[in-house]
């Protein structure tokens, strides 16, 4: 039986953010401060998400890199 998710509602304003966020993540030429958007695009996006989620920094990491 396949598992079932129902899909992510997430604000327009936070959809936004996102992103301005990934805009702001590859224009950054510093790694550390590429790490410091990545977190907190991470954290706004958690506040989204149903309770137990998991969302790692990679996978943050990894939506910029597809979504470029």
């Amino acid at each position: 039986m396949p598992i079932t998710r129902n899909p992510l509602e997430i604000p327009p304003e936070v959809a936004k953010k996102f992103a301005a966020n990934m805009r702001l993540f590859h224009a950054e030429h510093s790694p550390h401060k590429r790490d410091e958007i990545a977190a907190d695009t991470r954290h706004i996006l958690l506040q989204h998400m149903p309770k137990g989620a998991k969302l790692r920094l990679a996978d943050v990491l990894e939506l910029f890199q597809l979504m470029r």
